[in-house]
């Protein structure tokens, strides 16, 4: 009889935490989240409920663990070399909003949504994630180009785009009457609205490879 191979607890945890998200997401497909429960996850995943919690302190940390994969593997694509800085912060802006709404369903994602409303401690964007990051790039490249305003402070100005996207992604998901197409045209279209306050005028047009 072979010998099993050898597996690290590195790749064990990774393995375990896998078969906890893949139950987790087959379960919601077969019902609502509320209707789930710590216990059944377990019991479908073949893990006691003390590895469970080796992993995650409740249910809505699979959740916010699956977004934050989600952000991370985020790829802005900002390869257009004609377009300005604005336009690559409004592409990159809609380019997370599809991802987002291609990776969760809806209901899912008001689940995903109502942890930040009840815990103060948790924040759904994080400066450590692509997208922000991305943002960040493209805000002080203006700035150093002096296509911003002078007395433009580029960390209140991320803040407020951030607290601008979450309103609209809110505002959705609170009422189905809205589609995510309409939101999303409407998030991209008030956005640039406001960051052209902040951009010089005639200058925000200006290619990012040809900015002075």
């Amino acid at each position: 009889m072979k010998d099993k191979p050898y597996i690290s607890r590195k790749e064990q945890a990774i393995l375990t935490k896998k078969k906890i998200y893949d139950t987790t997401m087959l379960l919601i497909r077969k019902k609502s989240y509320s209707k789930i429960t710590i216990r059944e996850i377990c019991q479908n995943a073949g893990i006691s409920v003390g590895t469970f919690y080796l992993y995650f302190l409740s249910k809505d940390d699979i959740l916010l663990d699956l977004y934050h994969k989600m952000e991370q593997e985020f790829v802005p694509d900002c390869s257009e070399e004609s377009a300005s800085f604005l336009q690559h912060i409004l592409s990159v802006t809609e380019q997370f909003l599809s991802l987002m709404h291609e990776s969760f369903e809806k209901d899912l994602l008001r689940e995903i949504y109502r942890i930040p409303l009840s815990s103060a401690e948790v924040s759904l964007f994080s400066c450590e994630y692509p997208f922000h990051e991305k943002i960040l790039q493209l805000l002080s490249g203006s700035f150093e180009q002096k296509l911003l305003r002078a007395d433009t402070d580029i960390s209140a100005l991320i803040q407020n785009l951030l607290l601008f996207l979450q309103g609209h992604i809110f505002h959705w998901l609170s009422d189905d009457n809205i589609n995510f197409q309409c939101m999303k045209n409407t998030c991209i279209a008030e956005l640039e609205k406001y960051l052209s306050c902040y951009f010089l005028k005639n200058r925000h047009a200006v290619p990012c490879n040809h900015a002075e």
